[in-house]
């Protein structure tokens, strides 16, 4: 059953609306479970969602799909976040949405992509073209093929091929 999780920052409550639709495209996916959790620190935001309760809790995922607010975001970056987890990100599949547009949604989009990358994750991006910006469709179709691609990903290691002479 491929795991995915969908993370906020708890105080990018902008970003609600997309997070919502990237966890409907996943969840149209068979056999997909999709958690919705916030990190970092609410501020005054009231916290509709569950946070995630320790950097740990990254393990039992497949895949991690982020939200990054668009322009200066306060508190914790998702960079400061993966830093902490001790884990192997390896082979999960990883992916970000913003509310950005143009140039300061690729920024936004690299910032979190970037992290996932040194980490050894499989980045299924957003399409950085697509329109230039964070539209609900967008989310909900990148939720879907993120949600695809673990399912590859976690069918093909389940299946540990070995060749016989």
């Amino acid at each position: 059953m491929p795991k995915l999780l969908v993370l906020v920052p708890a105080h990018g409550t902008e970003l609600a609306p997309l997070a919502d639709e990237v966890l409907e495209g996943a969840r149209s996916v068979r056999f997909a479970e999709v958690d919705v959790r916030t990190f970092g620190e609410a501020g005054d935001a009231t916290p509709r969602r569950k946070p995630l309760a320790g950097i740990d809790d990254l393990a039992s995922y497949d895949g991690i799909v982020v939200g990054v607010p668009a322009g200066d975001a306060k508190g914790e970056t998702l960079q400061e976040t993966l830093a902490r987890f001790e884990g192997s990100l390896a082979n999960k599949v990883g992916s970000a949405f913003t509310t950005g547009s143009g140039v300061a949604r690729t920024a936004a989009l690299w910032s979190a992509l970037a992290p996932m990358a040194d980490r050894g994750m499989i980045l299924v991006p957003l399409p950085f073209s697509d329109g230039g910006d964070a539209s609900a469709d967008a989310c909900r179709r990148m939720g879907k093929r993120v949600a695809e691609v673990v399912g590859w990903v976690t069918h093909a290691r389940s299946h540990h091929h070995h060749h016989h002479h």
